[in-house]
């Protein structure tokens, strides 16, 4: 079916589509491929001893390469093959989710510096003697690559001049020779230097299908050759474009439907939301009922930053489930109802308390036991007003700069200064006047910040008269 076909009719199919397809209003025009699924999937909600036992698991480490080795524990009893990848940056390992599918491996992060040893023991525990390092030697240098062999490990290596060149050697050892019926293409770097990377981990939920389907990178406004090229050797049937024209402009899907290939937008007005639409397709299967991922569980993972996200990936390909993304203090709406208006049964978090809060864990949670919302946390305190001390215990009349002027002025700026001539701290209180306005002790004794404080008492009872050399020769009088 032409997608034109499918977007004209959308109005009229909306009816038979299934219960998860129709989750937010708009998914049918988002999502045109939805459109073909047949109806008769039936969602049941979990209830009874289920719902008590529907959890939330959080796996997480004490850095990014620790949560990327717990990832793998929880994940793998076994994997011959395993992934590397840099933890310095996403372009490498961000495309990769398809390729651990097909290979059933985890992906395992190191920094250049050399292979952590809780990779290498991971990598022992697995009985793991193949790894594909992505990216070239500048993101894994060549000594980590000898010690792997030391280790007895093969080792190969899939690279290309840039991260478009990568993602393209990695789809390609994907898809293998069959080619891939579904490609997804999302943006590979912004032109504002901003992060590209959540809408590409969002195509994790398509790489779970039986055929899981490879990621290619894109520039904003134009189709990188190397992208161009490995879309005419996976030959797909379909391009799932991820993300709206201001991530990845129309110019550049209109040069992929003149090469000839039919393609979908799937997005979102967040990457929140974005994510929660390519699940819901992938759930439906493309129109292919035998060729759906599994609704009972998902994979969370920081919709904030990318560390996490690389493992992440992996593990829901492998699993079979939707990747969502998730904020870190609060849970987003899309994804509370994306859960409790589908099947799911039980979760897993990647990634500690810093980049997905308790809170959030314990909203996913009750989403999925189908219980009410626990109530938000109450907001941090405000900030100090403007022009307080660090403490919030003063707020000043005057501004701080002005006291600090006067203060170098009077005694050089330094707050605990004795002069030995009975005047005292950074703006030479005398000690009547100090004490005269209630200061506690000898003024050079307090801090800067109590200084000022009895400070704008006396020029409040004073004027500026009461340092008068430097309040004239400051403009202040």
């Amino acid at each position: 079916m032409l997608l034109s076909a499918l977007v004209t009719s959308a109005g009229s199919l909306r009816s038979l589509l299934p219960a998860r397809a129709l989750l937010a209003p708009s998914g049918v025009a988002r999502f045109a491929l939805v459109l073909a699924v047949t109806a008769g999937l039936i969602v049941i909600p979990a209830t009874g001893a289920d719902a008590a036992a529907s959890k939330v698991d959080r796996v997480a480490g004490a850095d990014r390469v620790a949560t990327a080795v717990e990832v793998a524990r929880t994940g793998w009893d076994t994997a011959p093959h395993a992934l590397l990848a840099t933890s310095l940056d996403y372009p490498d390992a961000i495309a990769a989710a398809a390729y651990a599918a097909r290979s059933a491996a985890p992906v395992l992060l190191t920094p250049p510096t050399g292979l952590p040893g809780a990779v290498e023991a991971i990598l022992a525990d697995l009985g793991t003697t193949e790894v594909t390092i992505l990216g070239g030697d500048a993101a894994v240098p060549t000594r980590i690559e000898r010690r792997l062999r030391d280790l007895g490990i093969e080792t190969t290596r899939v690279a290309g001049d840039d991260r478009f060149e990568t993602a393209a050697a990695i789809a390609l050892q994907a898809a293998g020779s069959d080619g891939a019926p579904l490609v997804a293409l999302a943006l590979g770097a912004r032109k504002d230097q901003r992060d590209a990377w959540p809408d590409a981990l969002a195509a994790a939920s398509l790489a779970g299908l039986d055929s899981p389907a490879p990621t290619l990178l894109t520039a904003q406004g134009d189709l990188p050759s190397a992208t161009a090229d490995a879309l005419a050797l996976l030959a797909p049937s379909h391009v799932v474009v991820l993300g709206g024209d201001a991530a990845i402009a129309d110019p550049v899907v209109e040069q992929i439907q003149g090469l000839g290939y039919a393609t979908i937008r799937a997005f979102g007005d967040d990457r929140y939301e974005t994510a929660v639409e390519v699940a819901e397709a992938a759930l439906a299967g493309f129109g292919q009922a035998d060729d759906t991922i599994s609704g009972e569980q998902a994979v969370f993972v920081s919709g904030g930053d990318f560390p996490d996200a690389l493992a992440a990936g992996a593990l829901a390909a492998r699993r079979s489930a939707p990747l969502l993304l998730v904020p870190q203090a609060i849970l987003s709406d899309d994804v509370d109802a994306f859960i409790r208006d589908g099947d799911l049964l039980a979760g897993v978090l990647v990634g500690g308390t810093a980049a997905v809060s308790s809170h959030v864990q314990s909203e996913l949670e009750a989403a999925v036991r189908g219980e009410p919302r626990p109530q938000r946390p109450p907001p941090p305190p405000p900030p100090c007003p403007p022009n307080s001390s660090p403490d919030c215990a003063y707020t000043y009349e005057h501004p701080i700069e002005t006291w600090e002027r006067l203060a170098r002025c009077e005694s050089g700026g330094n707050w605990h200064i004795n002069t030995g001539n009975g005047y005292y701290g950074g703006l030479q209180f005398s000690l009547s006047s100090w004490r005269g306005v209630g200061g506690p002790g000898y003024p050079h004794q307090n801090s800067k910040w109590e200084q000022i404080h009895r400070a704008e008492l006396l020029q409040d009872r004073q004027g500026w008269g009461a340092w008068p050399s430097c309040s004239r020769r400051l403009g202040l009088r």
